[in-house]
């Protein structure tokens, strides 16, 4: 019982010195605020940029949230990809990026700057090449070609011919015969069908692959079968496909040209890769949506810390303020009547507006635009995947002879874009830091020299 006391006498002796630090340190910071008003008071204004203790007091305060966004997360899922070396296409995004005018941070240097002309040439070059990209694909597309030569009848009759094409459409008597329809016909034509399939899964296909069918029918009739499989590793449901297939063979396919078979399959690979290949592009451009979000989730995260900050910082001087004006006397004015201090609010609002300068908005720039230039980085890192798949990409080479069917090109642009519009972000942002720091600069000009 006697050793319990003495921890927690030591601990409550440990508890006050830690609060007597703790207050020491404010009262530290408080009593240099308290000289800089008593200076601004004797010589009307200062340059609080030359007081080292207030120096002192940023880089300490600074240290702290340095250190809170420096932190590297667990994972850095925009390093994914390792570009190589070199880069030999056309089309190379990451100079393109890098490019991006970075954010003017500097309070003095802001309030000169003319910030359309640093940073809208960039905005419309990325505008500009990323139009002539979509004009280049949509000149080029099947789908463009057919409407100039047949007009949107031509395109609306080549639409019908290919969804009838669909065993399911086909099924429900054409697209033709489905327009024609009311709403509450094409739902009852939607629901037959849904109860025809059950039955018959091989609808789909026109009983073309027994194997698939079988499997397909026991799927949906047999439930303990179907949670047996859901339950089969990736291996033993492809032994279980194989096991289906090897027991319903596919039959001969009697409407089959032995003549044209080869040139028939050669098309069917063609399309096939055709096909692959646009997947492969549609899942690259899923992975760098990704990556960029990953990468702006991490700068979103850091702008919060970034702001909670500030708003401390702010809250201080606020706190300071809130003080030192209470206790300003109330005076005579004449016939204006009575009122604070004039020139004690003067020279204490004056005060406030050198510290907020030197000690909030200025380094609160600096670390915006530190957070925004590791997002910039981050974002190249993000896109070098999509970058090398393009240097190497030969356009208008992966066409399709359905004309509606997903197309390559189309979704090279699509992922393309996704950088462009990455880049065109950046410099908004970029712009947008900017225009704040050109404010600051203006209105600590009024204050302090009243212009």
């Amino acid at each position: 019982m006697k050793q319990l006391l003495s921890l927690l006498i030591a601990a409550l002796a440990l508890a006050t010195f830690c609060s007597k630090a703790i207050a020491q340190k404010d009262t530290s910071v408080y009593k240099t605020w308290n000289e800089l008003l008593a200076k601004v008071k004797k010589e009307k204004k200062t340059d609080a940029s030359t007081d080292t203790r207030l120096k002192a007091y940023n880089e300490q305060w600074l240290a702290e949230i340095n250190k809170t966004i420096s932190a590297k997360p667990a994972t850095e899922s925009w390093k994914e990809w390792s570009p190589p070396n070199q880069h030999t296409g056309e089309i190379n995004l990451s100079p393109l990026m890098e490019e991006a005018p970075a954010p003017i941070y500097i309070l003095p240097l802001a309030g000169q700057a003319d910030l359309d002309a640093t940073f809208d040439p960039y905005i419309k070059k990325i505008a500009s090449q990323q139009k002539q990209i979509a004009e280049k694909v949509a000149k080029d597309s099947k789908i463009q070609q057919v409407y100039q030569k047949e007009g949107q009848e031509g395109l609306q009759k080549r639409a019908i011919a290919e969804s009838d094409k669909s065993k399911i459409v086909q099924q429900m008597g054409g697209m033709e015969n489905l327009m024609k329809m009311s709403d509450a016909e094409r739902k009852a034509a939607a629901q037959k069908m849904a109860n025809d399939l059950r039955a018959n899964p091989g609808l789909i296909s026109g009983n073309n692959n027994p194997g698939a069918d079988a499997m397909s029918k026991k799927l949906m009739t047999d439930k303990d079968y179907a949670k047996r499989f859901n339950n089969m590793s990736d291996a033993e449901k492809e032994a279980e496909v194989k096991k289906f297939m090897a027991e319903n063979p596919r039959q001969p396919d009697v409407n089959v040209d032995p003549a044209k078979s080869n040139q028939q399959h050669e098309k069917l690979m063609s399309e096939r890769d055709n096909t692959k290949y646009t997947q492969d592009i549609t899942l690259l451009n899923l992975r760098i949506q990704k990556r960029l979000g990953a990468a702006t989730e991490l700068y979103s995260k850091n702008v919060s810390e970034i702001n909670d900050w500030v708003d401390n910082v702010r809250s201080k001087i606020g706190k300071w303020y809130s003080e030192k004006y209470a206790a300003i006397p109330v005076v005579e004015l004449g016939e204006y009547g009575h009122d604070k201090d004039p020139e004690q609010v003067q020279a204490l609002q004056l005060t406030v507006a050198y510290l907020t300068y030197q000690m909030v908005e200025g380094p609160g720039m600096k670390l915006r635009s530190d957070n925004w230039n590791l997002y910039k980085t981050n974002c190249k890192y993000a896109i070098g995947e999509l970058n090398d798949f393009i240097a190497s990409y030969k356009w208008g080479s992966h066409k399709s002879d359905d004309i509606f069917a997903p197309d390559a090109d189309q979704e090279m642009v699509a992922g393309i874009g996704l950088a462009y519009s990455m880049m065109t972000q950046l410099a908004e942002e970029a712009k947008a830091f900017s225009s704040t720091a050109k404010g600051y600069q203006k209105q600590f000009e009024t204050i302090t020299t009243g212009r």
